[in-house]
């Protein structure tokens, strides 16, 4: 059976404010879980350790001077719905696609290969990848290029046709920075190779559900408007109980004593925090996350000038059980902080 490797689908790494995690490798611990008992009338999340390679820097002295009198003190924590994806509801949506192979069950996941196309889906949340064999081989330029609107039209149509389409799903943009270069008269030319459409998940009572690997759907395309690929990283959630916040004074703090994930932060650095904001976090696939957590969102300059970021905690540490035997995501793909 052939392996597909997609540069582009932050499905095995890429770049988002420095690395997203890969979201097709196995799962190597579990993800938060409730531990029996309560303080206050919080139920207590058992979560594992936060990953705070980030790029590996340190602060000799951070200070805030952002406006944060508009954030909230309490959030909602969200439970994820396990999608339990079905023999029979895998087929019915291959079908839809076109595709006759044999369904083949890989333990977490579904997979039928067929003449031109494979798809595969993720048992737990019902993530899909579809890819034919055009996506392989889209390297040259697009020649005939549609408008914004005729790329977002198709997609959705279908994303609806298949039934891959999600209902918490909302347009997000037209991508057509995937380019190759070629000389021409003498010049440097860039041109898309590849069209995406993406769609984000909405926000969760008023707060993005953009960070981590933020939930996406993406459909691709290739030449004449061709759906050449489209893959998800998706998961469907419900309220599950209202929780007190960390104030942004005690994020700052934990940035500062390295007790956050710091991107693009150099080894004794100085720096400013000027925007600080909150958002939910999605898990990469293969990792069995049941809650989604909200994270303060850290942005401000560094020592000359550099921009960085960092992602802390927002649930307090007395509503938390960290268990360090439940590892975190490699080093090697920490979590992005912010859509490209």
């Amino acid at each position: 059976m052939k392996t597909i490797v997609r540069n582009s689908l932050l499905l095995a790494g890429a770049a988002a404010l420095v690395l997203v995690a890969g979201c097709s490798s196995p799962a190597t611990r579990s993800g938060s879980q409730v531990e029996t008992g309560a303080k206050g009338d919080a139920v207590v999340l058992v979560v594992p350790p936060m990953d705070v390679t980030g790029s590996a820097g340190r602060f000799a002295s951070l200070e805030s001077r952002a406006d944060t009198t508009s954030l909230p003190k309490k959030l909602m924590v969200y439970r994820v719905k396990p999608a339990n994806v079905t023999k029979d509801a895998f087929e019915e949506r291959a079908r839809k696609l076109g595709l006759k192979g044999t369904t083949e069950d890989q333990g977490a996941k579904f997979l039928v290969v067929d003449s031109g196309a494979n798809f595969e889906v993720d048992k737990a949340t019902g993530s899909f990848d579809y890819t034919t064999d055009a996506f392989e081989k889209q390297t040259q330029p697009v020649q005939r290029l549609l408008t914004d609107g005729d790329y977002r039209q198709r997609a959705e149509a279908f994303l609806n046709s298949t039934g891959l389409m999600e209902e918490a799903a909302e347009f997000r943009d037209v991508n057509r920075g995937n380019v190759v270069g070629t000389y021409e008269n003498g010049g440097w030319v860039e041109r898309p190779y590849m069209v995406e459409v993406r769609f984000s998940h909405k926000p969760l009572n008023g707060i993005a559900f953009d960070k981590g690997v933020g939930p996406k759907i993406v459909v691709q395309f290739g030449e004449d408007g061709r759906i050449i690929g489209a893959f998800s990283v998706w998961r469907n959630v419900q309220p599950f109980g209202q929780y007190d916040l960390k104030s942004p004074d005690e994020a700052v703090t934990a940035a500062r004593n390295g007790e956050a994930q710091l991107f693009d932060v150099g080894s004794q650095d100085d720096g400013v925090v000027d925007e600080i904001s909150l958002s939910y976090m999605n898990e990469p696939l293969g990792y069995d996350q049941q809650y989604v957590l909200p994270a303060y969102i850290l942005k401000g300059t560094a020592s000359g000038g550099r921009r960085f970021s960092g992602v802390a905690r927002a649930i307090p540490d007395t509503l938390l059980r960290v268990e360090p035997s439940l590892t975190g995501p490699s080093p090697s793909a920490p979590l992005s902080t912010g859509k490209k």
